[in-house]
């Protein structure tokens, strides 16, 4: 068996469909936004009094079901398919792996247990404590729904449904941004 591992330059072509391409540096932007993305809401949630609310965790689970199914579930598919070996950021990793061993323990899983775990998780290799961060200097996201208190929303109306080239137009606008804040 062959286990070296062969690096794919940046600009190189992985998906293309309906006048849209995916490059591999596309893919690694994604990824490094979902878990930016992932960082921002473990912040907020962890400095919020909204968790304590009823039906928070509920409301926060099909949230966070939705975040995996936009801006992490497609990147991860097309690694998949095309055999890309993408570094998935730990934070994003370990967000990932607690939503799926609640799905495979239970059909329908424990909202609460999720809510505490995910706020359990460390925030980066270098802190696990959020009052490392200042969340009031943090870009601002497309449907942060982190920041809402969820008790009084109607989560459907929080659901918009994003194409891949939605998502790549928001990390492209995040990057943007991140340039002009660092200059």
């Amino acid at each position: 068996m062959n286990n070296t591992a062969t690096l794919i330059p940046p600009e190189q072509l992985i998906i293309a469909a309906k006048g849209h391409h995916i490059t591999a540096a596309d893919i690694s932007c994604a990824l490094f936004y979902a878990n930016s993305r992932m960082l921002a809401m473990r912040l907020y949630v962890d400095k919020s009094f909204a968790p304590a609310l009823p039906g928070y965790a509920e409301a926060f689970y099909t949230l966070m079901k939705w975040e995996m199914d936009t801006f992490v579930t497609p990147f991860i598919n097309i690694c998949f398919i095309t055999r890309l070996s993408a570094i998935i950021p730990q934070l994003l990793r370990d967000v990932l792996s607690t939503m799926t061993a609640h799905a495979l323990v239970d059909w329908r899983p424990d909202v609460n247990a999720i809510l505490r775990d995910i706020r359990s998780l460390r925030l980066s290799a270098d802190s696990n404590k959020s009052d490392d961060y200042d969340i009031a200097h943090m870009l601002d996201y497309f449907n942060d729904w982190w920041k809402e208190s969820l008790g009084c929303c109607r989560v459907s109306d929080m659901l918009p449904k994003s194409s891949v080239q939605d998502v790549m137009d928001l990390v492209a606008w995040h990057f943007s941004h991140l340039v002009s804040q660092s200059i």
